[in-house]
């Protein structure tokens, strides 16, 4: 499938007494833990109506693959649609780097504000590596009303397990959404180009040396690879539209081939 970059423009849009001598200890709150709410039914009917319209339609807006850092620090976005190209679920795979969490984080949507997140990642943060399935709940305003999680040591394990309540854990939809809409430090601005083996690949992303890359091979040239390769310091930082494909070798390997673009002024 064909997978073009374009943006998206989604819409989500004390007291005290006067008596000295009453100095009580504060005391700290414990995490608040919701077991059920009134709508969590529905909400879970919602998602299996999403995932199979979704499914259906077979339609998927997505965002480069964007890394930065030796670390490994990742993040790549899709967008699911249905027949009328309306984004209704957002599918985010992402990793902190090496020896930090990864895994993937899902967001369905109404009206393009999240009602119901999923966590499913490794995490690497105690003292003992575990996989984790976090579900989150969320009202009209976006404030967490539930979360529910299980975990254990593999994945496989896991899936066979029940959910429990744990404290209210939210998750934010932002980076996401500006990875998909090519924002902020998801812009893509040209960098250079990248000879590797017989290959040529052509950098683009945000303009700052330390910030969130991502590479296109280039297995032709069209006129505005000519432009670009005729002097890559006057170019450098400049917006670009690119259009690309998803490829994978017999290894398994994954890589993007660029199709074409434009300058993103033009």
């Amino acid at each position: 499938m064909l997978k073009y970059i374009f943006p998206l423009m989604l819409v989500l849009t004390a007291c005290g007494g006067n008596d000295e001598k009453e100095n009580p200890t504060k005391k700290t709150e414990a995490p608040k833990v919701i077991v059920s709410f009134e709508n969590e039914a529905e909400m879970d009917e919602r998602v299996v109506e999403i995932d199979a319209i979704v499914n259906q339609a077979g339609t998927v807006a997505s965002s480069l693959y964007y890394s930065k850092g030796e670390a490994g620090e990742s993040i790549q976005v899709d967008g699911h649609m249905n027949a009328e190209n309306q984004i209704l679920k957002i599918e985010e795979f992402f990793s902190e780097g090496n020896g930090k969490n990864s895994g993937r984080r899902l967001y369905y949507l109404n009206d393009g504000r999240p009602f119901l997140t999923v966590e499913q990642f490794d995490d690497v943060t105690g003292t003992k590596p575990q996989f984790v399935d976090r579900v989150s709940y969320y009202d009209e305003k976006g404030k967490v009303m539930k979360t529910k999680e299980r975990r254990g040591d593999y994945q496989e394990v896991v899936e066979t397990m029940k959910y429990k309540p744990v404290a209210l854990a939210g998750v934010s939809m932002d980076r996401a959404k500006r990875a998909l809409n090519q924002e902020k430090e998801f812009q893509t601005t040209f960098q250079g180009f990248i000879d590797s083996d017989q290959f040529s690949y052509m950098s683009v992303g945000e303009n700052n040396p330390d910030g969130f890359h991502s590479a296109l091979r280039c297995d032709f040239k069209d006129p505005l690879i000519m432009t670009l390769s005729s002097n890559q310091q006057k170019y450098i930082g400049k917006k670009l539209r690119v259009n690309y494909q998803k490829h994978t070798d017999a290894s398994g390997f994954e890589f993007q081939v660029y199709l074409g673009g434009e300058f993103a002024d033009e």
